[in-house]
């Protein structure tokens, strides 16, 4: 018996798109009609050559021919590749050639050819043209029994019950076929997209490794420099000290000045590290509210003189926003410190707006120093590092000379709605304020 062939575009894009085999190339399938149509197709050869003894050369010649071209158009089904037009008109010749032989010969199993065509129209063509062909081949079949008056109603009802009942049969494989390979289809795209999905995983991980490595970098940078650099400052001067000619009690007592800062930088360092320790572990952050005592300290440290304004309603910011605003503070005091020297003014300025927030750090330097403006451009690593925190929150750094001194200037955004109400990171920076 003929297997299906899809005939609509559902059809072919289950082919397009899964590269599964269509359900009337389906090697099983295959394996089960093509023996079939020959068993069928010998047993109406047989049939009819049985009968056809002692009838009229007309019918003879005419139950012949229906047999040959019922033969040849099962034949042409399988060997010739799918197609609806041919497929159908192949089909209504094998079923019109079926009527032809039930009419001429009705004790014959010509009949048979009449089931073969409608099952092979329900399991090859789409649902309407099927009907449409089936209802054809179902009408002559009726037809030519009314004509040989050879069955009486309740056979001829029986007769179009067991022919729409393998119709349906036909149908109902072609469904179920092409259900097979739409799910067969729909799989292969689901393991697809959980390829994807694994590989996409894969690249976010990837890349959180990588932003957190580039915080890693920039906290380390930011504790070591301020520390390290006050402390060279501290040793610096002790070396100038030393170095005079003239070392009386006040030299030793500015000297050990120097010491007693330096401890205080290293312990502050230390301490600092290990908060930086406890931020990547999850725990709090240093944010606005050090900020006076990173003022403080960077006054008593490095000489520098630094004070701090902050305007509008202060609120709670998210860790992020606060960390970034500190560190930055620490980096520029640190530049102050470096390039301008004692005796140099800083003013940070912290502005709380509507939704952002903005810190500018300018220091104004009363000697002449020297050409620092590669030092403190974005050529350095450490504004580099804050700039890089600045625009991973949405927000810019810039930096530049002032005329009589250099500004850096941090904007973040803060909006209200967003910012954190009473965060760990501002109640624990509020309590280690002195």
């Amino acid at each position: 018996m003929p297997s299906e062939c899809p005939g609509n575009i559902r059809d072919q894009d289950v082919r397009n798109a899964g590269g599964a085999p269509p359900p009337w190339a389906t090697a099983g399938l295959r394996r089960v009609t093509i023996p079939a149509a020959i068993a069928v197709v010998l047993v109406t050869v047989v049939g009819v050559g049985l009968a056809l003894p002692g009838k009229s050369a007309a019918v003879i010649v005419v139950a012949a021919t229906a047999t040959l071209v019922a033969a040849g158009g099962t034949a042409f089904i399988f060997i010739r590749g799918p197609s609806i037009g041919p497929d159908i008109a192949a089909l209504l010749t094998v079923g019109f050639a079926g009527v032809a032989l039930a009419g001429l010969l009705p004790n014959t199993p010509g009949f048979v050819m009449v089931y073969v065509a409608m099952a092979a129209l329900g399991m090859r063509a789409p649902p309407i043209p099927a009907i449409m062909a089936g209802l054809a081949v179902l009408a002559a079949m009726n037809l030519a029994a009314l004509l040989a008056g050879v069955l009486s109603v309740s056979d001829l009802v029986s007769q179009d019950v067991g022919a729409a009942f393998v119709f349906a049969v036909g149908a109902f494989t072609r469904s179920a076929r092409i259900a097979q390979d739409q799910a067969r289809v729909a799989q292969a795209r689901a393991e697809d997209l959980l390829t994807q999905l694994r590989a996409s995983q894969a690249a976010q991980a990837e890349a959180a490794a990588l932003t957190e490595r580039a915080r890693l970098a920039r906290e380390i940078h930011d504790i070591l420099a301020h520390a390290l650099s006050g402390l060279i400052l501290a040793l610096d001067t002790m070396e100038l000290l030393g170095r005079q000619a003239e070392t009386g009690a006040g030299t030793m007592e500015r000297m050990m000045e120097q010491v007693s800062r330096g401890q205080r930088i290293a312990r502050d360092g230390l301490t600092d590290t290990r908060r930086a320790i406890a931020a990547l572990r999850g725990d709090e952050l240093p944010g606005p509210a050090l900020l006076d005592r990173l003022v403080r300290d960077a006054t008593a440290a490095t000489g520098v003189r630094a004070t701090l304004r902050v305007t509008g309603p202060e609120r709670p910011l998210p860790p992020e926003v606060g960390l970034a605003l500190y560190r930055t503070a620490q980096e520029a005091l640190t530049n102050t410190a470096k390039y301008a020297g004692q005796g140099a003014d800083a003013e940070l300025r912290l502005a709380y707006e509507q939704d952002a927030v903005e810190l500018v750090i300018e220091d104004s330097r009363s000697a002449d120093p020297p050409d620092t403006t590669a030092g403190l451009t974005f050529g350095g690593y450490g504004l580099t590092g804050m700039r890089e925190r600045a625009e991973l929150l949405g927000g810019s750094l810039t930096a530049g000379p002032t005329g009589p001194g250099f500004a850096v200037r941090l904007r973040l955004p803060a909006p209200t709605t967003t910012a954190l109400p009473d965060s760990p990171a501002h109640g624990l920076a509020s309590g280690l304020a002195p």
